[in-house]
């Protein structure tokens, strides 16, 4: 709507590009309707749809992540039992025979062909180890 107190502004001189507005303002007024109600109906039904369709994708995602969490979590080895109470003596296996240690001093003897002076002297321990002590 034209406001009248612009059409007679005596300090504003007619300006065309103002004119050329006013007139595309008017001719929309004149076309401009509401729209039908059936259409409006129709995007609200649209929209409702999508919402529905987002809801039932994101609970399916989250039943899906779940099941497979589940199934991670239950799919491990359980983890062995420890004993509510520890031996208190170490028993051998029973494959395992021990032997009581013996010592045998050798005294030294004459130098064999490739071994060093004969002046230490040597003590075999039973598992087969030969210790040397120096003269």
């Amino acid at each position: 709507m034209l406001d009248p107190q612009d059409a007679q502004d005596p300090q504003d001189p007619q300006d065309p590009l103002r004119e050329m507005f006013r007139q595309a303002a008017a001719a929309g007024q004149a076309r401009a309707r509401a729209v039908p109600v059936a259409r409006i109906a129709e995007r609200a039904r649209r929209a409702h749809r999508r919402r529905v369709a987002l809801a039932a994708g994101a609970a399916c995602v989250l039943l899906a992540g779940g099941g497979v969490t589940a199934a991670a979590l239950l799919s491990d080895a359980p983890t062995p039992v420890v004993p509510a109470v520890s031996p208190s003596v170490d028993l051998p296996s029973p494959g395992e025979t021990t032997a009581p240690p013996s010592s045998t001093t050798t005294e030294p003897g004459p130098p064999t062909p490739g071994s060093t002076t004969g002046g230490s002297s040597a003590t075999t321990t039973p598992p087969g180890r030969v210790t040397t002590s120096p003269p």
